[in-house]
C-alpha cells in the first residue's frame, strides 16, 4: 500500500451490534446444546458424527460471513478499497462515474436479495424501489455513500467519517493515477 493511502473505519451501528451479538449468542447456545447431546449419546457413532457435523455448520457459516463483511475502507492511488478478511473489493477511480453522500431515507426499504442483512453489517446484493439493485458494503446507515460505476452498478458503502472520506475520494480522483 502506498504512503498516501488514507484509512477509514467501518463503524458498526447499534443495530449491527445487537444483531451480531444476538446471532453469536444463538450460535454459542446451539453449540453448547449440541456438544452436550454429543457427549451424552453413548455408543451411537452415526448420531455423534451427525451432531459434530451440525456443530460445524454454524461455525462455518460464521466464518464465511466474517470473510465477506466490510472491516474498513481505504483510499489509495487510483482506487477505493473495501477491506475484508477475505479478498478486498477494489473500486478503481477510472471505473467510477460518481460518488455522492446519501442518507438511508434515499434508499428507503431495501430487500436483501443475496447477502447479510445486519449480521456483521449489511453487505451483498439488495434492491429498493428508489435506488434499484445495488451492492452494499455497509456497517451503519448514517455514513452512507453511493458509488455509481460507469456500467451503472450502484454500490453503497459506509466509511466513517463519510464526509471526510468523500472529500478524500474526490481529491484522489482529480490527481493523476500513479503506480498502485
Amino acid at each position: 500500500m502506498s504512503a498516501d493511502a488514507q484509512k477509514f473505519a467501518a463503524r458498526w451501528s447499534p443495530a449491527v451490534w445487537i444483531i451480531t451479538t444476538a446471532v453469536l449468542g444463538l450460535i454459542i447456545g446451539v453449540e453448547v446444546l449440541l456438544a452436550r447431546l454429543a457427549h451424552s449419546t453413548s455408543g451411537d457413532n452415526v448420531t455423534k458424527a451427525l451432531l459434530v457435523a451440525a456443530m460445524l455448520l454454524p461455525v462455518g457459516i460464521f466464518g464465511i460471513v466474517a470473510l465477506l463483511a466490510p472491516w474498513g475502507y481505504t483510499i489509495r492511488s487510483g482506487a477505493i478499497v473495501v477491506k475484508r478478511l477475505g479478498p478486498a473489493v477494489v473500486l478503481r477511480f477510472a471505473q467510477i462515474c460518481e460518488i455522492q453522500r446519501i442518507d438511508s431515507a434515499e434508499i428507503g426499504f431495501a430487500w436483501r436479495t443475496f447477502g447479510s442483512g445486519g449480521f456483521l453489517g449489511w453487505f451483498g446484493w439488495f434492491y429498493s424501489r428508489r435506488v434499484g439493485a445495488f451492492l452494499a458494503y455497509a456497517t451503519n446507515r448514517r455514513d452512507l455513500l453511493l458509488v455509481t460505476m460507469n456500467d451503472a452498478t450502484k454500490i453503497v458503502i459506509s466509511p466513517y467519517p463519510a464526509d471526510a472520506f468523500l472529500l478524500a475520494a474526490q481529491s484522489s480522483r482529480r490527481r493523476p493515477e500513479g503506480p498502485s
